[in-house]
């Protein structure tokens, strides 16, 4: 299985940002959206964490929605 990294979903949502600020706006838009912040608590995500397991991408995209949309 291929590791999910942060930096390569945020690229997927920012397209036309920077690696840095494309992560930057992803965290932001993960701590404004509570519910997902309670999730992936439950998951074990910690803030900066760079590798995401399976079931925190998930969540990421099941509040969030997919990518380009």
């Amino acid at each position: 299985m291929k590791a999910i990294y942060m930096s390569e979903l945020a690229q997927q949502y920012f397209p036309r940002s920077t690696v840095r600020s494309a992560s930057a706006q992803l965290h932001r838009w993960i701590e404004l959206n509570p519910e997902l912040m309670a999730r992936l608590k439950e998951l074990h995500f910690v803030p900066r964490q760079r590798a995401l397991t399976p079931m925190q991408y998930e969540a990421i995209i099941y509040y969030l929605g997919e990518p380009g949309e």
